[in-house]
Parts: structure tokens; C-alpha cells; sequence
């Protein structure tokens, strides 16, 4: 029983250092507070299963730094293509993307970043594992083993809402998408029939006198500063339309946290994220204005 107190206090301790290490971190780099886990809850789970495959798993190599370091690199690195591949077929979706970073393995995992999870392995087995011991070691003496079934039942209870919270943000998403192309492929339609007509307006402004040249450069001006928006034109029609946003899905802070934690974020049913992410974020604004 001892061993399972142990075992599950320091789970959850190296999984809320994580999230606190990937909070700071990306909180520093957006220069604002970005809440950062795929939980609810303020614990990062894959950095718990990391350090206690090192701690348990490299257990016999720990006193030879060059093994310690190279295993736990291994380990770690194993472990972060395993929880990126099953994300992405449990949820549909790219949680992190290292394609930019040299040397990386399908955008899962990437040497560098690799290297960098080996050295704070041997960190934390070397400096850090000491002392957390102590804190294990006091909670397990204050709360005996009803902390931990306590820190498992809530996560378990985490864990469910996030299961079920993700599947409707999926189908949210999924709709948000396809009323973007919807939109897109209308505002085209419209696009290419103005075209046309301006088209013939051009045929027909040849022929008549050159003191309408000034009037037709203007006309191409405003053509081509047209064709230049097209990209945002969508975005401006949901926000001139109330109708097409009342009909959209509304996320909740939980789905909306996900967008704004995780940048890379690709979700693989929707043709563009990044697209579904600037209509979320127009949808928050408006109710940001009909609350003042």
C-alpha cells in the first residue's frame, strides 16, 4: 500500500510541475496567461508517466549519467510519439506540430526537443527527485492513502467531462468549418458574377470616349483592393449578419481554452483551424460588446 501512495503522489506532483513549466513557458512566449493541459485540472499526465518511467524504469542506470541521460531521452521521447499518435486518433486532432523544428520524426517528435526532455530528466533525477521525495513523504504521512484516491477519483471525474466536453467541441468545430466553406463558396459565386459584369463594363467603357479612363481606374482600383480582401470577406459577412452567427454552435470556456492554449493545434476534420479560430474569436468579441 505504501509503494501505491508513493507511486500515485508522485504521479500527480511531476504532472502538475509540468503544467506548471508549460503554463510559464507559454505564458512568457503569448505574453499573456495561457492555461495550458488538456485536462481540466492544473496536471499535465503525460509528464507524470514520464518521470516515473525514468525514475522506476531507468532505475538501475541512474548512478551512470551518460546511460541516464541517453535512456530517458529514449523513454521520454517513445513516450511523447505514443501520446501524439493515440491524441490524434482518440480526438482527431494535431495537439503539437514540430514540423518547423529540424530533425523531427512526422511533426511528433523532434531531436532537439528530445535532447532538451533528456537533460531535464537528469535534472530532476539528479536535484529535484531528492526533495520531492520530502513532500511525498509528508503527504503521505498527513493524509495516508485517501489523498490519493481522492486526487484519482477527481481526475477520473476530469478525464470523463474532458472525453465527453472534446467529442462536442469536435462536432462544434466540424460545423464551424463547413459554414466557413459554405459561406466562402457563396460570397465566390457572387464574387465571379460581379467580376463578369465588371468585365463587360470594361468591354463596353472601350469604346466610348477617353475622357472615361479616370472613372474606369478607379473602377480597377477598387476591383483589385476587393480581390485582395477576398480572404476576410467570409469573416466580415458573419460579422454583418446576425442570422449566420445565430445559427453557428457556441463553445463553451473549456473548448475556447483549447483553441487559445494550443496554438498548433490542427483539427484534422476541418479544412482550415486557423479559419474556425478567427470566427470563435469574433463570436467572443460580440458577446464581449453586447455585455457593455
Amino acid at each position: 500500500m505504501q509503494e501505491f501512495i508513493r507511486i500515485v503522489l508522485l504521479f500527480f506532483l511531476y504532472s502538475f510541475v509540468g503544467w506548471l513549466w508549460e503554463t510559464v513557458y507559454c505564458s512568457l512566449k503569448a505574453k499573456q496567461f495561457v492555461y495550458r493541459g488538456f485536462l481540466v485540472g492544473p496536471i499535465t499526465p503525460i509528464y507524470g508517466f514520464g518521470i516515473l518511467g525514468v525514475l522506476y524504469f531507468i532505475e538501475p542506470f541512474q548512478k551512470n549519467l551518460v546511460l541516464l541521460y541517453v535512456l530517458s531521452t529514449l523513454l521520454v521521447t517513445i513516450l511523447e510519439y505514443i501520446t501524439s499518435y493515440a491524441l490524434e486518433k482518440l480526438f482527431h486532432a494535431t495537439w503539437w506540430d514540430y514540423h518547423d523544428v529540424p530533425l523531427n520524426l512526422n511533426g511528433r517528435v523532434a531531436l532537439p526537443v528530445s535532447l532538451f526532455w533528456g537533460i531535464g530528466c537528469v535534472l530532476i533525477v539528479r536535484v529535484i527527485h531528492p526533495r520531492m521525495l520530502l513532500l511525498e513523504q509528508f503527504l503521505s504521512e498527513r493524509f495516508s492513502v485517501y489523498l490519493p484516491m481522492l486526487l484519482l477519483v477527481i481526475t477520473g471525474i476530469d478525464l470523463v467531462y474532458t472525453v465527453v466536453n472534446m467529442a462536442a467541441f469536435k462536432k462544434a468545430t466540424q460545423q464551424m468549418g463547413e459554414a466557413i466553406e459554405v459561406r466562402k463558396a457563396e460570397l465566390q459565386t457572387s464574387f465571379d458574377e460581379t467580376k463578369g459584369e465588371f468585365t463587360k463594363k470594361v468591354e463596353e467603357a472601350k469604346e466610348n470616349a477617353t475622357s472615361r479612363l479616370d472613372r474606369l481606374a478607379s473602377d480597377v482600383a477598387s476591383y483589385r483592393k476587393e480581390k485582395s480582401d477576398g480572404r476576410s470577406e467570409w469573416l466580415r459577412s458573419f460579422q454583418e449578419n446576425p442570422k449566420l452567427k445565430a445559427n453557428l454552435p457556441k463553445l463553451n470556456l473549456t473548448q475556447r481554452r483549447v483553441l487559445k492554449s494550443f496554438p498548433k493545434l490542427k483539427l484534422n476534420d476541418v479544412k482550415n483551424t486557423e479559419e474556425v479560430r478567427q470566427l470563435v474569436e469574433l463570436l467572443k468579441t460580440k458577446k464581449k460588446d453586447k455585455r457593455k
